[in-house]
């Protein structure tokens, strides 16, 4: 066989290892972890069921985890991306390799919710208040919001970590604690009970709430798999806020809810759902203002440490 022959071959298994390895990247499983069930990040799972992510070469799945085994998964590579913005911001000020490459949902999609004979922030002096977990986003929140009337959290209020919606609502029910910080669908079911809102905390602290985290490494070596994820995502986030019935269908499926309490948790959420992918300054500058407190810093933090916004600018 002739020199320019065997060259021929050679090129074209070449070619053919190489348009393979580019074909196994793009249909390798995606995992993506999240803490719980909640309309802060349900336009993913929306984007999944009508095909966007495949429609972009892309096999995504969701694992639930609580946000600590979350972080550790996204760290150890376990898990490609995480839906939980307030744990990934957090880590990444402690040198934890991470950045939030897209958000979500740019305000926190919770409501206080407490029983009867508590009609406002004040009267929690003295209280329980329940969240998910110690670092979660409902922990940042729930000081945040303390702080924001003049309460010491933990000193005024005693914060209770419960676990995820389905406990924080037993625990209502069981008056195991006062009050609780609570997304939907959970808050919708605790009104039906009989329990009062007191504020929607999307409408005092405007700051983000979901998306997603990655490590700096796959930021580094797999762009075009995030413009791509980012690009599905944001075609599911346009589609969930301008099909309201379809997106009620798929939340009554998703977490097995009535159509009443599927339009409510709806109505909360869809406001709530960012248009851009990108948290607005203002967003952002609260969350550097809760960090600074939380971790005791003397200077202004440099939200580049934990925010990469330039996938969803292009």
């Amino acid at each position: 066989m002739s020199k320019p022959k065997i060259a021929q071959i050679v090129l074209v298994v070449l070619c053919l290892a190489f348009f393979h390895s580019i074909a196994a990247a793009q249909t390798g499983k995606i995992h993506i972890s999240a803490p719980s069930k909640s309309l802060s990040w349900f336009p993913v799972h929306l984007a999944r069921e009508k095909g966007f992510y495949a429609a972009e070469g892309l096999d995504v799945d969701y694992v639930i985890m609580k946000p600590q085994v979350a972080m550790q998964a996204l760290i150890a590579g376990d898990v490609a991306y995480t839906t939980a913005l307030g744990s990934t911001v957090r880590a990444a000020f402690r040198n934890v390799p991470l950045r939030v490459v897209m958000t979500i949902a740019d305000k926190p999609l919770f409501a206080l919710m407490a029983r009867q004979g508590i009609a406002s922030v004040e009267d929690l002096k003295g209280k329980l208040l329940g969240i998910s977990s110690f670092g979660a986003s409902t922990d940042t929140y729930a000081r945040a919001l303390l702080r924001r009337y003049q309460l010491t959290p933990n000193q005024d209020v005693k914060i209770i970590a419960l676990g995820g919606g389905t406990s924080r609502v037993a625990a209502m029910e069981t008056g195991a604690v006062d009050a609780a910080l609570i997304e939907a669908p959970y808050n919708v079911m605790l009104e039906r009970k009989g329990f009062r809102k007191i504020l929607f905390v999307g409408d005092l602290i405007p700051s983000p709430l979901a998306g997603f985290g990655a490590r700096l490494d796959r930021i580094q070596k797999q762009p075009q798999e995030i413009r791509r994820i980012v690009r599905a995502t944001l075609r599911g986030i346009h589609f969930a806020k301008n099909n309201r019935q379809e997106s009620v269908r798929s939340i009554m499926k998703w977490v097995a809810l009535d159509q009443a309490l599927a339009e409510g948790s709806y109505d909360m959420a869809v406001s709530g759902w960012s248009s851009t992918g990108a948290a607005s300054p203002q967003g952002v500058q609260l969350v550097m203002e809760e960090i600074r407190a939380e971790l005791k810093l003397t200077v202004e933090p440099d939200p580049a440490r934990a925010f990469d916004f330039a996938f969803v600018q292009k």
